[in-house]
């Protein structure tokens, strides 16, 4: 359990470091205006680098989960030339293993795909920072900035558990850009890139991205050209086993989610469905976007999609029966910098809460046996209580952050206007 404590521990460091920014906010603010600082390096190295020197190099801590049992498996396995899903089991796109496989040359450790995943993020905050360009001031943009870094979610994410999640809105966003810029085969190349790059999950933008082109034979090209040649090869080199390792992983009962938290009330008959809820989850996720999407107005066709894509992968996190709150880190970047209103202390408050909930509760959940509750007598520990209790706050965080978003898409759009 020391990974746990660990965790909750800077979760909770992390939080009241955030309340201090946000009380001295203007000031800040203030501060950050001054120029020729290189203020986005400063908070990666002060906020990412020196805490991954001081866990991994100076602490030794070896990482764990995801980076030793996937991500640097399949990153040898690719640099060493094997067909991922034929000669290394791959639940990742078929370019991740690629990606990964070039820092380890410089450093051959699972340390390197932490730090690797430090520079995706830092990649990623770049994108959104300089996207958001024009609607904010400097210093209020890199407040946004710096209250992401501080985060629990990220932080943890990123820094202790290396997770790649935060790659998608990389992807996302550069798509988005072109979408709003009228450039649809670029759309279509950045999202065909994404899907090949990421995880399965990145299909669902397809829809959003489709209905938001102006030119959509054009963005289907774009995705075509580059998806097809490389279907036909895993076609060729691997059967059917790039459709079906990625696949394997939406089978696993998990929590946070609808299912985990409902079980209780509704007892082993919920095992019926078991066969039919991710489908029914992606069909209720297409269905609510799509009724958004075609009320929504779209004068601001790039805040459009930082909403959507919010939208899409809070409420997947809720209906999805593998889903767990490390999905909070895939929408966390565009939430600051899109739904956050500092004005408004409560719904911080709030945020920091969730991010502390969702930081810590993926190793608490994993470390007490990953309990699934079909009863509420089950609920005979303290442990137990704690973890169902985290489960319910957290569905409910992900579905009011939808919530959010779809009102947000429906209501605000046209006040931004088009950037």
């Amino acid at each position: 359990m020391f990974i746990v404590f660990a965790k909750s521990g800077v979760s909770i460091l992390l939080g009241l470091l955030l309340l201090v920014a946000l009380y001295k906010r203007n000031w800040l603010e203030n501060r950050l205006e001054t120029p020729g600082v290189p203020w986005l390096f400063l908070f990666w190295f002060v906020l990412r680098l020196l805490p991954f020197l001081g866990i991994y190099v100076l602490l030794s801590y070896e990482p764990q989960s995801d980076v030793r049992d996937y991500y640097y498996p399949i990153a040898i396995g690719a640099g060493v030339g094997k067909v991922l899903y034929r000669d290394v089991y791959c639940p990742y796109s078929p370019f991740f293993g690629y990606f990964l496989a070039g820092p380890l040359f410089l450093w051959n450790s699972t340390r390197t795909v932490v730090l690797t995943m430090t520079v995706v993020e830092a990649l990623a905050v770049w994108l959104t920072y300089r996207d958001n360009y024009g609607n904010e001031p400097k210093g209020q943009r890199l407040f946004r900035t710096l209250f992401y870094y501080l985060l629990p979610v990220p932080f943890v994410f990123c820094v202790m558990s290396g997770q790649e999640d935060v790659s998608l809105w990389i992807f996302a966003i550069l798509a988005g850009q072109a979408v709003a810029t009228g450039k649809s085969l670029r759309a279509g190349l950045w999202f065909g890139l994404g899907l090949l790059s990421t995880k399965a999950i990145f299909v669902l933008l397809g829809v959003p991205f489709f209905f938001l082109v102006r030119d959509k034979i054009k963005f289907l090209t774009g995705a075509a050209m580059l998806g097809l040649p490389v279907l036909v090869f895993l076609y060729w080199k691997t059967d059917m086993l790039f459709m079906t390792q990625p696949l394997e992983e939406g089978t696993y009962l998990k929590a946070p989610n609808l299912r985990s938290v409902l079980a209780p009330l509704v007892g082993e008959a919920i095992n019926r469905t078991v066969k039919f809820e991710n489908y029914a989850g992606l069909l209720l996720t297409m269905g609510i976007t799509l009724g958004v999407m075609l009320t929504m107005p779209t004068t601001n066709r790039r805040r459009s999609v930082a909403l959507l894509y919010i939208l899409m992968f809070s409420l997947t996190t809720v209906v999805q029966h593998n889903a767990i709150s490390n999905y909070a880190y895939l929408f966390m970047l565009p939430l600051v910098f899109n739904l956050v209103d500092f004005r408004d202390r409560w719904s911080c408050f709030w945020l920091i809460g969730f991010n502390v909930a969702a930081a810590i509760h993926p190793s608490f959940w994993w470390r007490i046996g990953q309990p699934f509750y079909y009863r509420f007598s089950q609920l005979n520990q303290p442990n137990y209580w704690l973890d169902y209790g985290l489960e319910v706050f957290l569905v409910i965080g992900f579905a009011y952050i939808a919530f959010r978003a779809a009102r947000s898409l429906r209501t605000a759009m046209v006040a931004y206007g088009e950037r």
